[in-house]
């Protein structure tokens, strides 16, 4: 099972993509999901995108045709819709002791440098999840500073609460990421993730 599969058993939000292997698909699909969008290099020689240059957000087709091109040379392209809002890191982790545990974290910095993580046995309730958003160092985020929008915490919470569930209908999931699932004053999408399996 791929995660973006996962995601739509849940009723997780994703956001909207196609892969490319040539110039003229990526325009087309660009065209369709409309400018801005991100362009990914899909190579197995690149692990982390991001490090490698392999991310883009692009802004008109100038700049479309430059990276894509560039891309090309290396693997196909993942073209996907702009997601704006806060970036949180949603998760779920096979504990030996504890079992399924769902993460969750405001993403960028405070996950990465100040691993500001909240956890919880899965399944949670609403209550549980509203609990773990209030753990985090970086919920003034969340909360709407320096004249942005407060999110949309309905759909957030519902993403977790949702995430929760997974382990109860595959027992043989071993780790999920989502990173980042992007949440705004309207709703939360997942930009990215990947799942491992057992057996």
């Amino acid at each position: 099972m791929m995660a973006d599969e996962a995601l739509s058993k849940l009723n997780i939000p994703a956001a909207k993509f196609e892969v490319a292997d040539s110039l003229k698909t990526v325009e087309r699909i660009a065209k369709g999901l409309g400018f801005p969008v991100v362009l990914k290099l899909l190579s197995p020689e690149v692990v982390h995108k991001t490090e490698a240059g392999g991310v883009k957000i692009v802004h008109d087709l100038a700049e479309l045709r430059e990276t894509a091109s560039r891309f090309l040379e290396q693997g196909k392209v993942l073209v996907m819709e702009h997601c704006s809002g806060v970036e949180m890191f949603l998760g779920i982790k096979k504990d030996p002791t504890f079992g399924h545990v769902l993460l969750a974290g405001v993403g960028g910095i405070f996950v990465e440098v100040y691993k500001d993580i909240a956890f919880r046995v899965c399944p949670i309730n609403g209550r549980d999840a509203e609990l773990m958003l209030g753990e985090l160092r970086g919920k003034a985020l969340l909360e709407g500073i320096r004249g942005q929008k407060p999110v949309n915490m309905k759909a957030l919470v519902d993403a977790m609460v949702r995430l929760s569930k997974l382990p109860e209908k595959l027992p043989n999931l071993e780790e999920l990421d989502i990173n980042p699932l992007f949440v705004n004053e309207k709703d939360a999408k997942a930009a990215d993730a990947r799942i491992v399996l057992k057996g």
